[in-house]
């Protein structure tokens, strides 16, 4: 079954009032992990109505979604779906350019739609092509099943349920990016406090 992730997404941010949610970002950014978390049940609780789907890509799908999302209302600048060279990147923080002239101070965030190990292998090592920094390439998987022995040496995200160490909370991702945004003094459009 095919299921659009991030309808689901705006479904959701939709019932739960989209301007409350964002004006509350705005004025109280320390909710946003929080927000993340209540958005991301809701979601899933949602899509555990379904009987048959692709958790991986769909729960990956919702967490690109949910992420574009919130960039854009934290505004922390960001490309999406871009190509360096023959590689597609899922998320560039904060630009291309900035990528390909000072990757030190350029994250690049990929979102596995599946969990195959081989395949994940793969794009990593494409990734490692784009991003030499290892420390700037982070994984953000909306569903696991803990095989996540492969992946120690990068940062990875998961479902706020399902983490364990040395992984991190997917609620605690924003926050993360503003600390790199800020570390390596990247402007961003507008100044988001905690």
């Amino acid at each position: 079954m095919e299921i659009d992730a991030k309808g689901i997404l705006y479904s959701v941010l939709t019932e739960m009032d989209k301007n409350k949610i964002e004006s509350n970002i705005a004025s109280n950014p320390s909710q946003i992990s929080t927000i993340i978390k209540e958005v991301f049940a809701k979601c899933t609780k949602l899509l555990n109505s379904y009987a048959d789907y692709d958790k991986p890509k769909v729960y990956g799908g919702l967490a690109e979604a949910l992420m574009h999302y919130l960039l854009t209302v934290v505004m922390i600048p960001s490309e999406r779906k871009v190509k360096y060279d023959d590689i597609e990147l899922d998320l560039v923080i904060p630009t291309l350019k900035q990528l390909q002239t000072d990757p030190k101070r350029t994250l690049v965030i990929s979102f596995p739609k599946c969990l195959d190990i081989n395949d994940i292998n793969m794009r990593l090592d494409k990734l490692l092509k784009a991003q030499p920094n290892k420390n700037n390439i982070w994984l953000v998987f909306g569903y696991h099943d803990g095989t996540f022995d492969s992946y120690k040496g990068f940062t990875v995200f998961v479902q706020d349920g399902l983490v364990k160490e040395p992984f991190k909370p997917l609620s605690r991702i924003v926050d993360e990016i503003k600390l790199f945004v800020e570390t390596n003094k990247i402007k961003s459009f507008r100044i988001f406090r905690t």
